[in-house]
């Protein structure tokens, strides 16, 4: 039984690897793209061997798993190349396995090398070194270059054109063959339909390249094709999904190409055929030159764990529909209450030219800036309120004696008048201008946070009536150009609670007071457990801390919901792991949670998965959107006196072929214990329905595990 066991954990590593090419979660593509190698039973069998050899190698040497299996899949690809290259013979035989056993420790070895050299990828570089080594190996021993595959596998019925265009894909696994192509497709397809796009279209475009500067024949177009299609396919699964990974893409294929031409003249005469090379110099080319440090353009254009372009833009929807925008800082509202924007960003007034991104604000009441007649700054309704710093900082400088003009007067010759200006990690800068005089209450070198009062509201400077200006700039020196913000966690009067956005003229805003109970129910505190029923069974969710200080919210099941908490909002930001409907549930009914005081409501656009749909609903949805959409989501939150808790109902609709897939959520939040109870209904049925039975924390080294029981929920929701 044991060494059945291990033979199905081997297998199962193996098509893992398999499907790492395409980021597929499971062994079901891995499995397609094996039978593909195997139409040719010698390349095909000599990959696994070489697969098997590399995960018993990392077994015996009690090495980790790397990201994919990567080092697996290195290993395949030597056993792939030898078989391609070389008649079968036991001498090859040994020699894939030892290639499948070298490829481990190189592996071990090149990835921290390459993190540390301008944080390359380690892509095919164990493959390559292994290849390059063992390809004289073959040679010294006397193996036999094999001939050319039968001609059976290339059917005519298939257009000429079309035959290239699969052969390409089939030639990904050194099986050029329009079959194995077929079965290629059907793997990315089921991975990623995107992916096959970029890859058909990286081969595509490499092809046309070579056979417009005259090569038509030969192997250097197969050549060129395959490196452009892997250069395409890396490419797009490590960038953001936008156009400007599109342009990168192409060009990483151009100079993949390039250097296919330039290899084959340059290594072919020495014996050593440039295999992968060119796709990864080119890679390692544009990932070394497209650097945030060298330019800002770039900033968080390199995804930090690759993703499929249909997930890339599934996140950066859910980005787009909370606000978020990664070329713009985020700011609280400096104010308490309610306040107007008078002037916004590229107003026609001032807010123009370099100083574009500003704001202005005033109090109004039924329209009106003052009371009375307006003569004294008395009358203004936004004189003396208090001013707040919008962001975590150090105040780098202070004024504080301009005196405030009379209504209706202006100081052109201290155009800020009375400010703060407040300096951020990053070196941008926040400044808050035209407050009352004397009445600062911060000085340079105090660090601030959200919500530290630092002054009062003044008339001072280049100001004819009682405002606040609000701006983020390039420079610590006043009257430096501005750069792009927006306002986090702000509600509309009348309106939905917005994450972030870019008020316009004429809005008037509150700034919401935050709950602090739910602020503290709902802290991510590591070691946090919830223990539910559903059903009749239990489930669990519990809180851990990643490598990289990520915070996972894992579900007895396998499900991992990456989440983040702030004194404003809980959110799950993104969904991996094991299929778990529960899990699913949770997060939409939770996924975006503000922690404020009042009753409110938001929207969302959560992605597709959470909604843990049928085969047949996920056929429908790719079939109405090919390129992938998100759910749309509306919330709304309010107290339950009757029960001493908020109920946070959700609205969800998710476009399909045949009519739009519909459900609702409904999320319950204790002030004290956080969610007591969720449930998720689609198409008029609940699927989901729990409640919870205890809280606790499953302690550490030296900090003890405790729990809470709290009998029969009367929270449950029942399906």
């Amino acid at each position: 039984m044991e060494t059945l066991r291990l033979v199905r954990h081997f297998i199962h590593r193996v098509l893992l690897a398999y499907g790492t090419l395409f980021l597929a979660a499971g062994p079901g593509v891995g499995a397609l793209v094996l039978t593909a190698t195997l139409l040719d039973p010698q390349i095909g069998l000599l990959g696994l061997a070489a697969g098997l050899a590399a995960v018993g190698t990392r077994a015996s040497v009690r090495l980790p798993a790397l990201a994919g299996e990567a080092e697996v899949l290195n290993a395949i690809y030597v056993g792939l190349v030898l078989g391609a290259f070389y008649a079968g013979s036991p001498r090859l035989f040994v020699l894939v396995l030892v290639g499948g056993a070298l490829v481990v420790p190189l592996a071990a070895a090149l990835g921290p090398l390459l993190r540390q050299t301008r944080e390359l990828p380690l892509l095919g570089a164990p493959f390559l070194c292994t290849l390059w080594t063992l390809l004289p190996a073959a040679k010294a021993l006397g193996i036999p270059l094999r001939g050319a595959p039968e001609l059976w596998l290339y059917p005519a019925w298939i257009e000429p054109t079309l035959s290239s265009a699969l052969s390409t894909l089939g030639a990904l696994f050194y099986v050029a063959n329009p079959l194995s192509g077929l079965l290629v497709l059907a793997a990315v397809l089921l991975a990623s339909p995107m992916l096959a796009g970029f890859a058909i279209a990286g081969g595509g475009l490499a092809w046309g390249l070579v056979t417009a500067w005259g090569v038509t024949t030969g192997p250097l177009p197969m050549l060129a094709a395959f490196n452009g299609a892997l250069t395409a396919l890396i490419l797009s699964t490590h960038t953001t999904a936008s156009g400007r990974s599109l342009a990168v893409a192409a060009g990483g294929v151009g100079a993949a190409t390039l250097f296919s031409v330039a290899l084959w003249w340059l290594l072919w005469p020495l014996g050593l055929p440039p295999l992968s090379a060119p796709f990864l110099l080119a890679v390692w080319l544009v990932r070394a030159a497209l650097r945030p440090e060298h330019s800002a353009f770039w900033s968080r254009f390199w995804l930090p764990i690759p993703a499929t372009p249909e997930t890339s833009a599934s996140r950066w929807r859910l980005e787009q529909a909370r606000g978020v925008e990664r070329t713009s800082i985020a700011l609280r509202p400096p104010f308490v209450g309610h306040m107007e924007v008078s002037q916004a960003m590229d107003d026609a007034l001032t807010h123009r030219g370099p100083w574009r991104y500003a704001l202005d604000f005033v109090r109004t009441e039924q329209g009106l800036s003052f009371k009375n007649e307006g003569r004294t700054l008395s009358d203004f309704y936004c004189f003396d309120l208090p001013v707040l710093s919008p962001v975590w900082g150090t105040v780098l400088a202070v004024r504080n004696e301009v005196a405030d003009n009379p209504p209706g007067e202006c100081n052109l010759s201290d155009n800020w008048g009375n400010h703060v200006l407040i300096g951020l990690a990053d070196g941008q800068c926040v400044l808050l201008a035209h407050l009352r005089q004397g009445s600062i209450e911060v000085a340079p070198g105090q660090w601030l946070a959200p919500g530290t009062p630092i002054g009062r509201c003044g008339n001072s400077g280049r100001s004819t009536q009682p405002h606040l200006h609000l701006q983020c700039q390039q420079g610590a020196w006043l009257g430096a150009p501005t750069r792009a913000f927006h306002l986090a966690g702000y509600k509309q009067r009348n309106g939905p609670w917005v994450l972030d956005g870019r008020p316009q003229a004429g809005e008037v805003l509150d700034h919401p007071a935050v709950n602090p109970g739910l602020a503290q129910a709902l802290r991510l505190a590591p070691g946090r457990e919830w223990r539910f029923v559903v059903g009749d069974g239990e489930w669990g969710l519990k809180v851990q801390i990643g490598l990289f200080g990520e915070t996972v919210l894992v579900s007895e099941r396998g499900a991992r919901l990456a989440a983040c908490h702030t004194d404003l909002l809980f959110a799950v930001t993104q969904r991996g792991g094991a299929p778990d409907p529960v899990g699913d549930a949770f997060a939409l009914a939770f996924g975006l949670t503000p922690l404020i005081e009042p009753e409110c409501t938001w929207r969302d656009a959560p992605a597709p998965e959470w909604l843990g749909l049928t085969g047949w609903q996920r056929l429908r949805r790719v079939l109405r959107r090919p390129l992938g959409g998100n759910i749309e989501s509306r919330y709304e939150r309010r107290w339950d006196a009757r029960h001493g808790r908020w109920e946070q109902h959700g609205w969800h609709r998710l476009p399909a072929l045949g009519g739009a897939i519909i459900a609702e959520t409904l999320g319950l939040l204790s002030e004290t214990v956080g969610p007591v109870g969720f449930s998720l209904t689609i198409a008029g049925r609940r699927t989901v329905g729990a409640g919870l039975t205890g809280v606790g924390n499953h302690g550490d080294h030296g900090i003890p595990a405790w729990s809470v029981a709290l009998g029969p929920s009367s929270h449950l929701v029942t399906p």
